[in-house]
């Protein structure tokens, strides 16, 4: 059985740790070992925002759709939200 695959995104960037699709929107959140969260359009082709996190790993993310947001969880043993359309860190959990 031998099966097709087609690419809709290829970038280079550090190493991806997690990846979340957004529900409605072709969006999709990277978590980056370097410490940022990307942001991109795969129909698109193109990066949309980058957030610079932390300077350790980003081990996971979560789009929150009904309330804008997106939390990511950390090396440092945080969890951070920030808002995808503003950019803003709206809350950080120990």
């Amino acid at each position: 059985l031998k099966q097709e695959v087609k690419k809709k995104l290829l970038a280079r960037s550090e190493r991806v740790k997690c990846i979340d699709m957004h529900p409605k929107e072709p969006w999709m959140l990277c978590s980056l070992y370097s410490g940022q969260v990307h942001l991109w359009d795969y129909d698109a082709q193109n990066l949309m925002k980058s957030f610079e996190v932390v300077d350790l790993p980003v081990r996971c993310v979560k789009f929150i759709v009904r309330m804008s947001w997106f939390i990511c969880g950390t090396d440092d043993m945080c969890c951070r939200v920030y808002n995808f359309n503003t950019m803003e860190k709206v809350k950080v959990f120990e």
